[in-house]
């Protein structure tokens, strides 16, 4: 089973990299409401991968640790 949740794990990031780069680059154009949508969007992302993150052994604290960073950049932005 680890190897599934390892591959939903990579699916989850490959998801969180194209929606936070999107994000990055368009919030400024985008209504209110589309930047919380989508910015909310992320960060639950975040947070599903950082609870599979932590049922995968070994747990890859690297990446969690980069999840936390971008999770706080975002919220930063508003």
């Amino acid at each position: 089973m680890s190897s599934e949740q390892v591959a939903a794990l990579n699916k989850i990031v490959a998801m969180i990299d194209q929606k936070a780069a999107e994000f990055k680059n368009e919030y400024m154009r985008w209504p209110e409401s589309k930047r919380f949508a989508n910015r909310k969007l992320v960060l639950d992302l975040i947070d599903d991968a950082n609870t599979l993150g932590h049922a995968v052994k070994p747990v890859p604290t690297d990446l969690l640790e980069d999840l936390k960073r971008l999770g706080e950049q975002l919220q930063r932005l508003r």
